[in-house]
């Protein structure tokens, strides 16, 4: 069965679902709406917007996974089921390496931006903004790479 694509009811329902989970934190819901405005008004991209859906309704899993119904196919928020130990580390960072053999200088360039960051000389929202540009060609690497900014 094929699913039908968002009608604005959809967006409308979803967004009252929000409003009602929040009602007694206006705060959340207003940066959901703000989040929702930035994105429309193209301030901020998909990987920004899925990444404050995500904090924000971080334990409301209803919510992240009813948010996919408007995200296209290949960005839907997937509940983390452990965060990447280091084996699993040291296998994306030797995949990073391997996609960057003929130009090393990205690969090269990731090193450096995660040693800024575990000296505490970059944020993580710096790695984040970084890493989008370094890997915009490179989306499954980026998509690869979320779990690991997300603590």
């Amino acid at each position: 069965m094929v699913e039908r694509a968002p009608e604005l009811s959809d967006a409308i329902e979803y967004v009252m679902t929000v409003k009602d989970k929040f009602k007694d934190d206006s705060e959340i819901y207003d940066e959901f709406l703000q989040s929702l405005a930035d994105f429309r008004a193209k301030r901020i991209d998909l990987y920004s917007v899925t990444s404050r859906m995500k904090e924000l309704f971080k334990g409301q899993q209803e919510l992240l996974l009813g948010f996919n119904r408007f995200l296209p196919t290949g960005f839907q928020i997937t509940l983390p089921k452990k965060h990447p130990g280091f084996k699993e580390a040291i296998s994306f960072i030797n995949k990073v390496k391997t996609r960057f053999l003929d130009d090393d200088r990205p690969y090269r360039s990731f090193l450096d931006i995660l040693k800024m960051y575990r000296k505490e000389k970059k944020s993580i929202c710096e790695v984040y903004q970084e890493v989008v540009i370094l890997f915009r060609e490179h989306d499954d690497l980026f998509v690869e790479f979320i779990p690991y900014l997300l603590k």
